[in-house]
Parts: structure tokens; sequence; C-alpha cells
């Protein structure tokens, strides 16, 4: 297994959105992201470590990659 990094579960914060996201990064990726539907801030719901290698996507900066959640 390679380094540890975070998996988080996103919100958007805007309650007439709701949109929720799935990302992965070091803990200050997540400070400043924003909604793709709204352009509010996302808010971090919950966080679990994970392997770096467990992530498939190509390395973009900052290292954060971002999903709509199920």
């Amino acid at each position: 297994m390679g380094p540890e990094m975070l998996y988080a579960i996103l919100i958007c914060t805007d309650p007439r959105c709701a949109e929720e996201f799935e990302a992965w990064g070091e803990p200050g990726d997540f400070d400043s992201l924003l909604c793709d539907r709204c352009n509010s801030a996302l808010e971090a719901v919950g966080f679990s470590e994970m392997s770096r290698a467990a992530v498939t996507q190509p390395r973009r900066m900052p290292y954060v990659q971002q999903r709509r959640a199920a």
C-alpha cells in the first residue's frame, strides 16, 4: 500500500442545491472546493483515510479528485 490520503464526502452548503460529491486529497485540499452546480462552498460531512494507490485517476494539481456521490 502507498502513502495514506483522505477520502471525503462533501455536500453543497446551499440548501436549495445540496449536491453531494466524493473527493480524495490532502487535508488542506478540501478548504476551497466549490459546487459544480451552483458554485457555493462544499462542506465535508465525513472523512476516511485510504491508500493513494487505491486511486486510479491521473494526478492533477491540486491533488483533489472529485466526483458526484452515488
